[in-house]
């Protein structure tokens, strides 16, 4: 078999719409590797990748249906973005390139550390701040739409978790104490300090 772009983009589609499953997927691509029989345009990267990211997926990506879009849409435009919704330290330059852009210190929470975040977050318009606090509580508080001081608006989530649902908030992460954001889906960013946050 000659594995073109479109074969893969079929099986995306499958494990989609749960006709197959990871395994399925790991089996192919370990077949299509070791197998004299199937062949693929070596010059094409994405499409050598995506099989060798198939094959094993515990040092490469989770096969789940997030990553399946992800791999897809690499698959149909050639935008990459599954190291975005994956792995941290994949952020750190961004971070450290919004720090020095808005005269901030460089610093980055664990990723393990829970931070607060509204549960509109899918509105067009992002807003966090950091308050100055004692090391392991939240210090992070990010929102979407009207701000509320009800007690149950934020609610706990890992940070690391964020990544896979709005991975571009990691890279304001690593703002020092006291300053605030606000970003929009077609690209609006606007950072600042603020000293209240420093003495509440």
């Amino acid at each position: 078999m000659y594995i073109e772009r479109k074969h893969l983009i079929e099986l995306c589609n499958k494990f989609l719409n749960e006709e197959i499953d990871a395994n399925y997927l790991s089996v192919f691509s370990s077949n299509a590797i070791m197998s004299d029989d199937d062949d693929w345009d070596e010059n094409d990267k994405i499409i050598s990748d995506t099989l060798f990211e198939w094959d094993n997926e515990i040092i490469n990506f989770p096969i789940n249906k997030l990553n399946i879009k992800l791999w897809k849409k690499r698959l149909e435009t050639n935008i990459d973005e599954l190291e975005e919704y994956n792995f941290w330290n994949s952020h750190i330059e961004k971070q450290k390139t919004i720090c020095e852009k808005y005269g901030s210190n460089w610093k980055p929470i664990n990723k393990n550390l829970n931070i607060g975040i509204s549960d509109n977050l899918d509105l067009e318009t992002l807003n966090g701040l950091r308050h100055k606090t004692k090391k392991g509580e939240v210090c992070w508080f990010i929102w979407s739409g009207d701000y509320s001081e009800d007690d149950n608006f934020f609610k706990p989530i890992c940070a690391e978790h964020l990544m896979q649902r709005k991975p571009k908030l990691i890279d304001y992460l690593g703002l020092d104490e006291g300053f605030r954001f606000l970003i929009t889906e077609n690209g609006y960013e606007d950072v600042w300090f603020d000293e209240k946050l420093l003495k509440e």
